[in-house]
């Protein structure tokens, strides 16, 4: 059974920022799409055995997640970064004068911590 993500959508003066609850997933297998301003979020299940496991008591999963969202403003994917750390993934895209879509995979660089960085510090002005 797939579950949505929870989400909050934040602008700030040059971007704007995506915060989701992604409890139990690895940051190699979450990804992020931007079709025009249709942002789509999925988490794969992690785990082969976790469906065979009798459960007592479950208020949380560890995935499969999908969310689809149309985003209030047009953003760059090409120049997001995205940061995956303690189940909480959280995606900046710097605002954009048109929607420049693309794809958005993590990098795992510690235990179930991910990040993609496509610029680095406050900046985000036009290239």
């Amino acid at each position: 059974m797939e579950r949505g993500f929870s989400l909050n959508v934040y602008r700030g003066p040059q971007r704007l920022m995506v915060a989701t609850t992604a409890p139990g997933l690895e940051p190699q297998n979450i990804r992020a799409e931007l079709d025009g301003r249709r942002l789509s979020i999925r988490g794969a299940l992690r785990g082969p055995g976790e469906g065979r496991k009798e459960g007592y008591l479950r208020e949380w999963s560890a995935g499969p997640y999908q969310r689809t969202v149309d985003l209030p403003e047009s953003v760059d994917a090409s120049r997001a970064n995205a940061s995956y750390d303690n189940g909480v993934l959280v995606l900046i895209f710097p605002l954009s004068p048109r929607p420049i879509s693309g794809t958005i995979t993590l990098s795992k660089v510690g235990t179930a911590k991910g990040q993609r960085i496509r610029h680095v510090g406050h900046d985000l002005r036009s290239r």
